[in-house]
């Protein structure tokens, strides 16, 4: 498949179903463009396909998913990579911030760590040099105490805290895409509002292409500059911000 000439992620034609026993066909024919430094709202109700059609381009989805069509980022089909080279995308050129990170964080595993581990498996930087970076990455989230933080465990930290140290851990590679799946779900108003405003000014830094997951409708107000409507499997409505809140043209929408 030709990609779509400046889309830094085209997804073309992606169907996704689950050979469980159910045949439940999760996406089907989805086709979508992301643009260098868009930030780009994927929205739909529970069930809708949100997820899975992102996980199929990460290629993290079970083995009982049979997945057809392709993804090409910057030109290359990601469907046809090894699984080694599709790990050198993940983290390092493609982030991903799953629904309820905060709460997956490794128990064992020091705050510090975790924050730097992407930088030893992607950048070959040593254990002392990539937690010596991670201080200074978590510096920018405003956490506080920077240092003992980074030297504690997750259990420590409000839930708030642990949703910015997994955006840090997202994007300490510098990634050229950021997926976020929910982040701010089960967050209060002040909390939420804190991580927007976070994304916002990475997005302006690391001039970030942003792909966020939602069903709230005034994160999508706050956050995005296009928007595209999941239903049923499928993508019924794709539009600036403002055409989506104001001149909606699908029934669902």
């Amino acid at each position: 498949m030709i990609p779509v000439e400046n889309a830094i992620l085209d997804i073309q034609n992606v169907s996704v179903r689950f050979a469980n026993g159910s045949a439940v066909q999760a996406v089907e024919q989805v086709s979508l463009s992301v643009f260098p430094s868009d930030k780009l709202c994927i929205i739909g109700e529970t069930g809708s396909g949100k997820s899975i059609l992102l996980l199929s381009v990460l290629r993290l989805l079970p083995a009982s998913a049979v997945v057809s069509g392709d993804v090409c980022f910057h030109g290359q089909s990601l469907f046809a990579l090894s699984p080694k080279q599709m790990d050198g995308v993940r983290g390092g050129q493609i982030s991903y911030v799953p629904q309820g990170s905060g709460n997956g964080m490794n128990p064992l595993l020091s705050v510090g760590f975790q924050v730097g581990e992407p930088l030893i498996a992607h950048r070959g930087m040593n254990k002392k040099r990539a937690i010596a970076r991670a201080v200074e990455l978590m510096r920018r989230f405003h956490l506080g105490r920077e240092e003992e933080l980074a030297r504690q465990y997750p259990y420590t930290l409000s839930g708030g805290m642990r949703q910015r140290i997994v955006i840090a851990i997202a994007i300490a590679c510098r990634p050229k895409i950021l997926i976020c799946d929910e982040p701010t779900t089960a967050l209060d108003v002040t909390i939420q509002a804190q991580v927007l405003n976070l994304l916002k000014e990475l997005k302006a830094k690391y001039n970030l292409t942003i792909i966020f997951i939602t069903h709230d409708l005034g994160v999508v107000a706050n956050i995005a500059e296009r928007v595209a409507v999941m239903y049923a499997g499928d993508i019924v409505e794709l539009g600036l911000v403002n055409e989506i809140f104001y001149d909606p043209h699908h029934p669902y929408t």
